[in-house]
């Protein structure tokens, strides 16, 4: 271990919100501190090779990262074959250590760093790869409890696989998940940990409480760990040649086409769906919508 890497890993243990469960958003960029975290161990352990002035000296100090060494580091990546996007969430969270360090932030930006992230808006709902969900669903069903309750409950607000997870495991202890029609998502369970609350129709109200009595009464399994639970729920759903993201892009489809129905204009539409997939990030949306 070189002295940067084990000095750059010493300064990590001591940004103590970089360590609580939770994994709370970085103030400088959209990234999990755990994902920060585990950016800048891969930066540590590569920073040899940079080629970059930035060493530690015998009082232990890093020192400052120049525009420079951030261009020698991107340098290095882009002639390691990493694409555009991986080196644009390195030197985001770079960017957050520095902040969080009290250094020089960095001032030059990705355009000025050679930088480009290409964004692919293609359709990646269950209509454009063909698969039929409520055939899918009926083979659960009678197959596994916990696979059909996690896919009703993307199918039904759009839910990520983890966030289906956690409210399915809530269903099978009695928890309610809805506060009037609010579908209520804890920030444990959220990417990024953000909590939000998801506002359902009526008859979605009604779906997931029938959903829950469905899950209570038929066995949900409860006894395999986090990993586990989504392991077992990716692998089912491949094995019928789709993944849950397929079903939150396509109710995020169909919650637009609902919401420009009810009159709202194309703006207004999106950042809804947005709010409520728990994106902050309008092209995110965007790649959802299939380009829409």
């Amino acid at each position: 271990m070189t002295k940067i890497e084990y000095k750059i890993n010493q300064e990590l243990k001591q940004i103590e919100h970089f360590h609580k469960v939770d994994n709370p958003v970085s103030v400088v960029s959209n990234k999990r501190d755990h994902d920060i975290r585990q950016d800048m161990h891969r930066i540590a352990q590569d920073a040899r090779n940079f080629g970059t002035r930035v060493t530690a000296n015998r009082g232990g100090d890093i020192g400052k990262w120049t525009n420079e060494d951030i261009k020698q580091m991107v340098n290095y990546y882009k002639n390691q074959g990493l694409t555009d996007a991986t080196i644009i969430n390195y030197v985001s969270s770079l960017r957050s250590f520095l902040f969080e360090t009290k250094r020089t932030n960095i001032a030059a930006t990705n355009g000025e760093l050679g930088l480009k992230r290409v964004i692919e808006y293609k359709d990646k709902s269950l209509k454009a790869k063909g698969i039929d969900l409520k055939e899918k669903l009926s083979y659960f069903k009678e197959k596994d409890v916990n696979v059909y309750t996690q896919l009703k409950l993307a199918e039904i607000a759009g839910l990520r696989r983890e966030e289906s997870i956690h409210a399915g495991l809530a269903f099978a202890k009695g928890y309610s998940v809805l506060k009037g029609n609010i579908l209520e998502l804890k920030s444990s369970w959220c990417k990024n940990g953000r909590p939000r609350g998801i506002v359902l129709s009526g008859e979605k109200v009604k779906e997931i409480k029938e959903l829950q009595k469905y899950a209570m009464n038929n066995k949900y399994r409860t006894d395999r760990n986090l990993k586990q639970e989504k392991d077992h729920l990716s692998n089912s759903i491949k094995a019928q040649g789709f993944n849950i993201h397929a079903v939150r892009h396509s109710e995020a489809q169909e919650r637009y086409a609902e919401l420009i129905d009810k009159g709202f204009n194309e703006k207004e539409a999106e950042m809804a769906v947005s709010n409520e997939l728990g994106h902050n990030r309008d092209y995110i949306t965007k790649i959802y919508l299939g380009g829409k």
